[in-house]
């Protein structure tokens, strides 16, 4: 998020700690008060409040959810009727390159992405700039060039159907994903994004709610029961 023209120096105003509370009473229950010391830790921590920390979420995270969606699939013995390929595409940070190989390879007719977005609400983040969304208030579901709307709309169909909570952002050309080496890929795939809440991407301490996690496991594992091979992809 920083660039040369806002770069900020670590001042006393520009650095804080986040210890997952909603309050200072939740803060003070936790015996932290002014003048506390603290260090940093390595490694995977579980926060307060259903926060997991750790470094490389972006996209570990994404490989857990596959991962469990074709685990539920196995354990609940569903029998889908149209071939389905599990994929944890290789650099995504530097041009989509492993995406943009497996859809020439698989040449697939449907892809549903998952992966990180920004949750905007710490400090010297911008709402006007990155849209909101918010750890623990569901998966993040884009509007997008490269988001098919007719399965965009199956996708919040199933949410509502199953009560699952999710949150709305908006993307303009690009969405800074796979999605968008699937989507102009072989002639158009309809493709959608499903996106996981996170706090200060890129750091050894990359911040998730696990509420949101199983949500976009079960949202994932929905629409895939809901799809066929009839399903019709006109653009609305």
């Amino acid at each position: 998020m920083r660039t040369p023209q806002n770069e900020k120096k670590p001042e006393i105003e520009t650095i804080w700690i986040d210890v997952n509370c909603k309050n200072k009473k939740e803060v003070e229950e936790l015996g932290i008060h002014v003048g506390c010391v603290c260090t940093f830790t390595e490694g995977f921590e579980e926060g307060n409040n259903g926060y997991w920390i750790g470094r490389a979420f972006d996209n570990r995270m994404g490989g857990v959810i596959i991962a469990e969606v074709a685990r539920l699939l196995h354990t609940n013995k569903k029998k889908l009727p149209f071939g389905l390929y599990i994929v944890n595409a290789v650099q995504e940070e530097v041009g989509l390159n492993g995406a943009t190989m497996i859809t020439q390879s698989l040449k697939p007719n449907v892809a549903i992405c998952t992966d990180v977005t920004h949750d905007t609400t710490t400090p010297m983040m911008s709402k006007a700039a990155q849209g909101e969304a918010t750890c623990g208030l569901g998966p993040v579901l884009s509007y997008a060039p490269a988001v098919h709307h007719h399965l965009l709309d199956i996708i919040l169909e199933t949410a509502k159907k199953h009560k699952i909570p999710h949150q709305l952002q908006a993307a303009s050309r690009f969405t800074g994903t796979d999605t968008d080496a699937f989507a102009f890929s072989n002639g158009g795939v309809p493709s959608a994004l499903i996106s996981l809440p996170l706090r200060y991407m890129h750091t050894t301490v990359e911040t998730i709610h696990k509420d949101d996690v199983e949500h976009c496991i079960q949202l994932m594992y929905e629409v895939l029961l809901k799809l066929t091979p009839k399903t019709n992809y006109k653009y609305l």
